[in-house]
């Protein structure tokens, strides 16, 4: 019940594109932040588990330290408040564009990154408008927007993340670091051509929304990254280690909402 609960939730969001569910923090969002070192001056964070619908989860919600900016990627309920140099939004579903959160960590300067139909939620600030397949360059750091989307449908003949919505993923280039966060969407044919990853943020046990467990261990696999990091999914059933397991072992799983 719980599940379809929050699968009904989900599909209120993605259709009606508005913010009608309360998202709150997790009494099993972990104390200290499960960082990950990719190198000696790149640091990813997730902001940690939420709630929905008394459902605890884990979102899309990172944020990374390079080259002494602070990044975010689809801010959700920020506790450790760092202002941000830049903010992507991969989509405008409000459990990846917040903007109670965008407005806590941003600053005169932060640059926000988003897809067209993000841009007229975030009136008042700075925005560059992306779509699959642009890259930006920002300096010492790289961005390219890439495809997400749903190949099936979500409810009757609606799909939850529409290929003409143009949502997108991210793949950020620090120095020699290659971080992929794949925003909502399924296994794609526009991910065969994603190569060289340092570390790779997939959806998994989507349902109609994002990737199925499986699919996203297909996805890994095909991508091959150093380090698969599992996110967007429900805290507290087996598909974490179903996904683990399903990997090649020559790919890191990090369970990171597990501190793994």
């Amino acid at each position: 019940m719980k599940k379809s609960l929050l699968f009904f939730a989900s599909i209120v969001l993605v259709l009606q594109d508005c913010a009608l569910i309360n998202v709150t923090r997790s009494d099993k969002r972990a104390h200290v932040p499960q960082s990950i070192k990719l190198s000696t001056d790149v640091i990813l964070t997730p902001s940690g588990a939420v709630n929905i619908l008394n459902t605890d989860f884990f979102p899309a919600s990172f944020r990374i330290e390079a080259q002494g900016k602070v990044i975010y990627i689809d801010p959700l309920v920020i506790e450790d408040v760092k202002p941000a140099d830049y903010i992507f939004i991969t989509h405008s579903n409000s459990d990846h564009l917040s903007t109670s959160d965008i407005e806590k960590i941003t600053k005169k300067e932060t640059l926000i990154v988003c897809p067209k139909k993000a841009v007229k939620r975030l009136s008042g600030y700075t925005v560059k408008e992306v779509k699959p397949g642009d890259v930006l360059d920002l300096g010492d750091i790289q961005c390219e927007a890439v495809a997400a989307y749903n190949t099936k449908t979500a409810f009757l003949w609606l799909t939850a993340h529409p290929k003409s919505h143009m949502n997108v993923g991210y793949i950020l280039t620090i120095n020699d670091v290659r971080i992929y966060h794949a925003g909502d969407t399924d296994f794609i044919p526009e991910m065969n051509s994603i190569k060289d990853i340092t570390v790779a943020l997939v959806p998994i046990d989507g349902g109609s929304l994002t990737m199925e467990t499986e699919q996203a261990a297909d996805a890994i696999n095909a991508i091959r990254p150093l380090i698969a990091v599992p996110m967007h999914y429900e805290i507290g059933t087996d598909q974490v280690e179903i996904f683990k397991q399903l990997v090649d072992e020559d790919i890191v799983v990090k369970i990171i909402e597990k501190g793994e």
